[in-house]
């Protein structure tokens, strides 16, 4: 009990330090104006939200051309790659198993070779 005492006796102490905190000031000129915006959206005219509007039409639709370009690059390539695939185990499937195991005796030490 006596140490649960002494650690109770810590806590608030702990908790009643203060801190330094630190103020700045600064001394204004005698001809300090302060800046203040002023409010540049004016009423607009139809022409100019026409015109805005056509704007940013054009802009996103030269960015969905972009990305119809890309994703049409990609999709080809997927399309040769799976292409390919299907013909090397088409023609797998296609050859009598000796040559099969004639082919792969000769890649395996064309591989050795190379190593």
């Amino acid at each position: 009990m006596g140490a649960q005492e002494e650690e109770e006796d810590e806590a608030p102490s702990a908790m009643k330090r203060r801190t330094q905190k630190d103020v700045h000031f600064s001394v204004l000129p005698d001809k300090y104006e302060p800046l203040i915006e002023e409010e540049e959206e004016e009423e607009e005219t139809p022409q100019e939200r026409r015109r805005r509007k056509e704007e940013k039409k054009r802009k996103k639709k030269e960015k969905y051309k972009k990305y119809r370009k890309n994703v049409g690059k990609a999709l080809r390539f997927t399309w040769r790659c799976l292409v390919a695939g299907l013909q090397s185990v088409a023609s797998s499937y296609a050859t009598p198993l000796s040559t099969v195991a004639t082919l792969a005796t000769e890649a395996h030490r064309a591989a050795d070779r190379k190593a």
